[in-house]
């Protein structure tokens, strides 16, 4: 893959204008099957059908890779400038025929940021099509502003949440969950190739359905913020650029070192909530 410049001048008048990117090609062929590997070792010894896991970044090697690839990072920093921190991470792994969906929200509510500089991603490591939900987002919502999420009661509220604890849709795995507001512009439906990307602003309306198909779909999410915008007292990992550091929060700044069978011992030992599938 080449280097210099990644997103084109219209790209980023896309961004501005509909708040995502999609099918920016990141993981080449000969990249795409070691990671699906980690992936699925990964899976098989946290056990269970697992549909999300949170974090993985700070764990696993491969999952660090995977969030701070270059041409990733090179994409981000056209939007962002030259210094990126990595916030969160969540793999996304639906089963084939599975009915788990990720309902309509916004990245942004949780620390109530509205500024573009905070993209989220969205890498696949298999094809994501309309069958086995691929990623949807609702164009020009995140021009809204910041809307009404409830949380799901399965986990912790998020401040001054309206928590409906009866009749809430359990096959969720988004956590939080809003309305798309009548007579918006019509969800487009994210198809893109294994190794591709999207990235979506932080107040863009996004979700998924179930998997219809016969095969998994599975992708990397991750959400990145600029130094000046982060105001979590929690630890961040620093991915790029040389900028002078805070000293408010703890900054990561290289990757896990642990062997596979201890990062297991301590991701399971940690309370990120595993979602998974019903048998």
């Amino acid at each position: 893959m080449a280097d210099g410049p990644i997103l084109t001048d219209q790209q980023l008048c896309d961004y501005k204008e509909l708040g995502f990117l999609r099918s920016l090609p990141i993981l080449s062929d000969a990249e795409i099957a070691p990671f699906r590997a980690e992936i699925e070792r990964t899976c098989q010894a946290i056990g269970g059908r697992v549909t999300r896991l949170n974090s993985l970044h700070l764990f696993f090697r491969w999952a660090w890779d995977l969030c701070t690839h270059p041409r990733l990072l090179g994409c981000l920093e056209s939007i962002m400038g030259p210094n990126i921190l990595l916030t969160s991470t969540r793999l996304f792994y639906k089963h084939g025929q599975s009915t788990e969906y990720v309902g309509w929200h916004q990245d942004g509510i949780t620390q109530k940021l509205e500024d573009g500089r905070a993209p989220a991603i969205w890498l696949g490591l298999t094809d994501a099509t309309v069958a086995n939900g691929c990623l949807r987002v609702v164009p020009r919502s995140h021009k809204l502003g910041l809307v009404h999420h409830d949380s799901s009661p399965a986990l912790e509220p998020l401040p001054g949440a309206n928590i409906a604890t009866t009749n809430w849709p359990q096959d969720d795995l988004s956590g939080r969950i809003a309305r798309v507001p009548p007579n918006y512009d019509q969800p487009v439906d994210l198809v893109m190739r294994a190794g591709e990307m999207s990235i979506h602003h932080p107040v863009t309306l996004h979700g998924s359905n179930p998997n219809v198909s016969d095969e998994p779909r599975i992708g990397l999410s991750a959400s990145y913020t600029i130094p000046e915008l982060y105001k979590n007292p929690k630890a961040v990992v620093w991915v790029h650029g040389d900028g002078p550091r805070r000293h408010d929060h703890f900054q990561i700044d290289r990757p896990p070192d642990a062997s596979f069978e201890e990062a297991i011992a301590a991701y399971c030992a940690g309370d990120y909530q595993p979602l998974y599938a019903p048998v």
